[in-house]
């Protein structure tokens, strides 16, 4: 749920604000100033995700308030909300991530939503790759003498360097491994194997695919907003599935 904060001095307008909201079920109203000190003393106990925020309020106006509540330990999205548009640029200059003029319409509301939507997941994404880095620099210092994971080759042992893996797949309800010592099996699942890697240089593409990014030699878009990895060494092109494609991207840095 994407949290909310409504503010304005006018009681009529935060009722009209709140009724718009309500039609957004993944919104949750989690409270409403009258003033802009309230506003202050709301976000650091609220936290809210998203301010609504007049600008146009007595004592300290809305203007002030955003740039208290930036300095704050909690930095949410900000949406002004007027009846002038006198104050679009100083607003953005605030870092507003949009500047809805009143009376609001639910159209114009939408394409506000849509922006918050939007940029709480990129933020989400950053954050997640940002951990997942800080993970694996802390899980490869502990396993830093691990460089050779022991395979199945036609009733034999063998050991093979992580870094010579291409891609790992499931073939029969199998894990099998393609390396450029050429193809494995693997006694565990696909999950497990991405959890002994567990480094950044590996990618779970698709549900039965782990690929190692370091491998690819082209990207090609596919249907529905996906893509298709052509990997070096071998004449095979792997799928990156709907729910990883943005994950994908973010790390890729495909814009």
């Amino acid at each position: 749920m994407i949290r909310c904060l409504i503010v304005d001095d006018e009681s009529p307008a935060r009722e009209e604000l709140m009724y718009l909201l309500n039609e957004y079920e993944e919104l949750e109203i989690v409270g409403t100033a009258k003033h802009g000190i309230e506003a202050i003393e709301l976000n650091d106990k609220l936290k809210p995700d998203v301010i609504f925020l007049d600008i146009q309020m007595p004592k300290v106006d809305g203007i002030e308030v955003a740039k208290e509540v930036i300095k704050s330990t909690n930095v949410p999205l900000i949406i002004f909300v007027t009846a002038y548009d006198e104050y679009a640029i100083q607003a953005f200059e605030l870092n507003a991530i949009d500047y809805l003029l009143k009376p609001v319409s639910q159209e114009r509301l939408d394409k506000s939503i849509n922006k918050v939507e939007e940029r709480l997941d990129n933020i989400s994404n950053e954050y997640e790759q940002k951990l997942k880095k800080l993970l694996n620099v802390i899980t490869n210092k502990e396993d830093k003498n691990i460089k050779k994971i022991c395979l199945y080759k036609n009733g034999t042992i063998v050991p093979l360097d992580i870094n010579k893996i291409i891609y790992a797949t499931v073939e029969n309800r199998n894990t099998v491994i393609f390396s450029v010592e050429g193809k494995y099996e693997y006694s565990h699942t696909l999950s497990d194997l991405e959890e002994k890697l567990n480094l950044s240089n590996f990618f779970r593409s698709h549900r039965s695919f782990l690929i190692n990014l370091d491998f690819i030699e082209e990207i090609e878009p596919w249907f529905n907003s996906t893509y298709q990895v052509k990997m070096k060494q071998i004449n095979e092109k792997i799928p990156v599935s709907r729910k990883q494609v943005k994950e994908f991207k973010n790390i890729m840095n495909i814009t």
